[in-house]
């Protein structure tokens, strides 16, 4: 049995305790969460300088992109972000199984409990089942183009079959699936979570508004796109099963159309990724208005190809002048937690294995640029 105690405990249900305690077993389970150091014997205490905080969980990731780092141009937004990535992924010709071994490595020493990982091809498959870290895959679909839906749908079962971790289909994006392939991923679904790219770029809503702009104009199968007059978000919604819906990034997304989604979708999740953001689009979520509307929002790191670490904690210094630290924690644990289903994560509660994380270097109530997370469990 172990006693930790720091000079702060986010706990990720409840608030912060000051001078806690966290009794643990050897194996990482939660046995008491105290509220005062005296109530434990001082010779018994183990104290942490800083801060704990359960283990992270990275709701969006591409483990498989790890070996594009530092090979595409930033800030040059989506549309030309997606042709890029397309055409470096091909020409690559570098050990991609060590990267992404070391990409899985490194996300486990950020402190990192579970991943929702994006998979588009079974690159990636072995690793996450012999990771450390528990994975939960997304087998990503997409094709613009109506006659193809039957022929990746297929492709889609077949990967599904080949992945030795929780997985289930999902659409990639908005604008990147047909209606006939949204409508067999919808059927097939069976209650499972979803995930999907939403409002990334300003250049999805007038698509689906006006049935013009630069997305629309480098998609294959332009011509089978019917423009709704609608926003990109309200559009797709109804394709999407009713299910657990995780929505990614969301940068470009407006109060009306969050507040119009949260009414009519019960279980819906808001994921950000806000140092890839800034590298494709340079631009951040509104994140105030998903604050006040009290939306689940939870923590992303995207892809190598758009990142330049897989670190929960830096995502979190990146938009800490917007969300404080405690919001931020509940976002990056307990949100998490609940969208996977992992009732064992998320928080420092009884019986709970969630994993322990150590955040140095926090003056006044906030991350510097010398903070950093140490696992201890």
């Amino acid at each position: 049995m172990r006693y930790l105690t720091s000079d702060i405990i986010f706990t990720a249900f409840s608030s912060p305790i000051n001078d806690g305690v966290i009794v643990v077993d050897d194996e990482g389970k939660i046995v008491d969460l105290l509220e005062n150091k005296r109530q434990v014997d001082s010779a018994n205490l183990e104290y942490i300088k800083g801060a704990l905080c359960p283990g992270f969980i990275n709701t969006h990731c591409h483990l498989e992109l790890s070996h594009l780092k530092g090979k595409l141009a930033s800030k040059t937004g989506l549309p030309h972000f997606i042709n890029s990535i397309g055409q470096i992924r091909k020409a690559s010709d570098c050990r991609q199984e060590d990267v992404l071994k070391l990409a899985d490595r490194q996300m486990y020493n950020n402190g990192i409990m579970a991943v929702a990982d994006i998979s588009n091809t079974a690159d990636s498959f072995t690793i996450k089942a012999n990771s450390a870290i528990y994975y939960y895959t997304f087998i990503e679909l997409f094709s613009s183009s109506p006659h193809k839906a039957n022929e990746v749908f297929e492709q889609g079962l077949n990967l599904s079959k080949l992945c030795n971790t929780p997985n289930s289909l999902t659409p990639h994006a908005n604008y990147s699936v047909s209606l006939p392939l949204f409508e067999k991923i919808k059927c097939h679904n069976k209650g499972e979570i979803i995930s999907i790219h939403s409002q990334e770029t300003p250049e999805e809503d007038t698509m689906f508004l006006t049935g013009g702009g630069k997305l629309l104009s480098q998609l294959i199968a332009k011509d089978f796109f019917n423009h709704t007059g609608k926003t990109a978000l309200q559009s797709i919604l109804p394709l999407l099963p009713k299910s657990p819906i995780l929505l990614v990034h969301n940068t470009f997304t407006k109060r009306e159309d969050m507040l119009q989604a949260l009414s009519n979708y019960e279980k819906l999740f808001w994921c950000t990724c806000p140092k890839a953001n800034l590298f494709i689009e340079n631009q951040l979520p509104n994140y105030q208005q998903f604050i006040d509307a009290k939306a689940k929002m939870t923590i992303g790191t995207d892809s190598l190809a758009s990142n330049d670490t897989l670190c929960i904690l830096e995502e979190m210094k990146t938009i800490q002048s917007f969300v404080s630290l405690e919001l931020l924690i509940e976002w990056a644990c307990k949100n998490g937690s609940e969208f996977l289903g992992l009732d064992y994560l998320g928080s420092f509660q009884k019986g709970k294995v969630p994993g322990i994380n150590h955040i140095t270097n926090i003056v006044d109530g906030k991350l510097t640029n010398k903070s950093q997370v140490k696992k201890i469990f």
